[in-house]
């Protein structure tokens, strides 16, 4: 098995008119790949396998080596835009001719487009070399780029949509919405020469733009990836440049794993010892002892202020994800009085608890007190609507094995422990519901009847997200069969160690949110999709990228573009371009398969 991160394949540097430019530096370290170890194939995350030789596998993979052949005519500047960008736009009309971007090109917006403008500037001017003027709107003024603010009156764009007129001497973008001005500056951006996503100037290259009409919105509002720093700390640098390479593809959801058995990884000031104490371990580490090399730490309140304000920058609403009533190893180990074996954990140094934790808290009425206080820091910090709370695979074993828990169903009158658990997850709703938001579990929080806020995110298959959108309840459909992209995307024997499974980025492209089960009325639950990037054998920023990418490029144009428009050779003809822009942005992509 390989344990090294395959290169991204060669640019077609010659046949598109590339120039060389360096790779992005940045600052890996960690645990080596080789040290992870072994998963068995019966691992709870490993779902049934997609086999890779059907026929529908050849044929995306023979079509994907015909498009990384085909000639430079097909990627110059008059081409059909709608073939060459991710997500494909709802709509695009090819017009005559190109605009040029020169020195003298001038941006203008007016009030609140501005804000939106000047970020257009600055993703601009380190490849160009130079700066463009942002000025107000001058109607005879060009060649421009105007920026408008305006209301639809179509009522198609809702609160995401854009327009993008580009003219030979002029290019319009307007939206109702500063968010939509920011995705049709991603749109923008990737109608340039892919040179222009390079972090360095960048010379000989015309800065051109296909004359286009493009009419685009997103079909879901939920467009979400997830990070894992509780199972390997991601230093807030790599969480940021994480959330760039999320807002080049117009994703609006970053979910962080902030607290497992492996790691707490948020500063709380009424409880100090969850990142002091919770945080000195990581996967590795708590597997391997003294022979790992760890990756721990932890946000500081300031470190959490600085990627939410950076995210929404970006039109990105951060999710944070607190873990409960399982997957609390940690918490336990920082107050073990949390645990149901409170006088055991306590009599024991912080560092021997680590072997002694059950992954589950004890639901006293005292420990839900506890948590509800966490999240009311989380909510002070974490300004977004929905707050996720896990509550999945909690092992109610040790609850029914306990004379105390016993004791607590009885003088609740709960009938068993999946009504325990039902009970818990009720009260932090509620508590959250008093605060304003909106509390997000997966699926396992539906038994024993669903808190009345909730909204479920459906990960073992589809069954949770159907179930909870005939009760009437949001759903974001994650299933392990499309979505987990800590599983492996190719031949094992080749790829890095992953946790297991088999997703490959034709069978994300096949994805449909939407089960047919439900009716149109129910099927309006489904808020959209998310992928996990679960951080066991995720160690650092590279690895994540590899893993991510260009698998997310596949699941954002199946949330983002209208369903009628998927064809797989179309997708492949505009992903193998697209695979240039992220060479030049510095992402670390796993390159297409060039053989069937």
């Amino acid at each position: 098995m390989s344990t090294e991160l395959p290169s991204p394949g060669p640019r077609p540097t010659a046949a598109i008119g590339l120039v060389p430019f360096p790779e992005r530096s940045c600052v890996f370290s960690g645990v080596p790949l080789a040290a992870c170890p072994p998963v068995s194939h019966q691992h709870w995350r490993t779902s049934r396998q997609w086999h890779p030789r059907r026929k529908s596998h050849r044929t995306f993979l023979e079509t994907a080596l015909a498009v990384l052949l085909w000639p430079a005519a097909a990627w110059c500047a008059d081409a059909d835009a709608a073939h060459l960008l991710i997500p494909r736009p709802v709509s695009a009309a090819a017009q005559p001719g190109v605009f040029r971007f020169t020195p003298s090109t001038r941006i203008v917006a007016d009030g609140p487009a501005r804000a939106e403008a000047a970020k257009l500037v600055n993703l601009l001017a380190p490849a160009m070399g130079y700066r463009l003027e942002l000025g107000e709107a001058a109607a005879d003024a060009t060649p421009v780029v105007h920026l408008q603010l305006r209301a639809d009156s179509t009522g198609k764009l809702g609160a995401e949509g854009y327009r993008l007129d580009v003219a030979p001497d002029r290019i319009d973008l307007v939206a109702p919405t500063p968010a939509g001005l920011f995705y049709g500056i991603q749109t923008l951006r990737q109608l340039l020469p892919p040179p222009i996503f390079s972090p360095r100037k960048v010379s000989g290259v015309q800065w051109t733009v296909p004359c286009v009409r493009i009419t685009d919105y997103p079909r879901f509002a939920w467009r979400g990836l997830l990070i894992d720093p509780a199972r390997h700390f991601i230093p807030k640098g790599d969480v940021m440049r994480f959330i760039d390479a999320m807002a080049l593809h117009k994703f609006n959801r970053l979910q962080i794993h902030l607290t497992d058995n492996e790691g707490w990884r948020i500063e709380i000031k009424k409880y100090p010892k969850l990142a002091e104490i919770g945080s000195k371990m990581d996967w590795t580490l708590r597997r391997k002892g003294a022979n790992a090399t760890p990756r721990f730490g932890f946000y500081t309140r300031d470190d959490v202020r600085e990627i939410v304000r950076y995210a929404a920058a970006r039109h990105i609403t951060v999710v944070p994800e607190i873990e409960m009533p399982a997957h609390t190893g940690a918490a336990t180990v920082a107050y073990p009085h949390l645990s149901l074996t409170p006088d055991a954990l306590a009599g024991l140094p912080p560092e021997e608890r680590w072997r002694k934790i059950r992954g589950v808290v004890a639901p006293r009425p005292e420990t839900v007190a506890f948590l509800q206080d966490v999240l009311t820091e989380v909510t002070d910090l974490f300004p977004g609507r929905y707050i996720h709370i896990g509550g999945d695979e909690a092992n109610t074993k040790h609850w029914q094995a306990s004379d105390e828990m016993q004791a607590q169903m009885r003088r609740l009158n709960l009938k068993d422990v999946h009504e325990l658990h039902s009970w818990f997850i009720k009260q932090i709703d509620a508590h959250l519901t008093a605060r304003g938001r909106r509390m997000v579990g997966w699926d396992e929080i539906l038994q024993g009847g669903l808190a009345p806020g909730a909204t479920v995110m459906s990960w073992r298959g589809v069954a949770g997200a159907i179930t909870a959108a005939r009760a009437g309840h949001d759903t974001v459909m994650a299933p392990t069969s499309h979505t987990y992209f800590d599983y492996y995307q190719g031949p094992r024997e080749s790829e890095p160690q992953a946790i297991g499974g088999f997703v490959p980025v034709e069978k994300v492209y096949r994805f449909e949110p939407v089960p047919p089960e439900l009716t149109p009325d129910q099927a309006r639950h489904v808020l959209g999709a998310q992928a996990q990037l679960w951080g066991e054998f995720i160690p650092d920023h590279k690895h994540r990228q590899y893993m991510a990418f260009p698998r997310a490029c596949a699941l954002i144009e199946v949330i983002w573009s209208p369903l009628e428009e998927r064809d797989d050779n179309l997708f492949l003809r505009r992903l193998a371009h697209h695979l240039t822009r992220l060479k030049a942005a510095g992402i670390h992509y796993r390159p297409l398969d060039a053989n069937p």
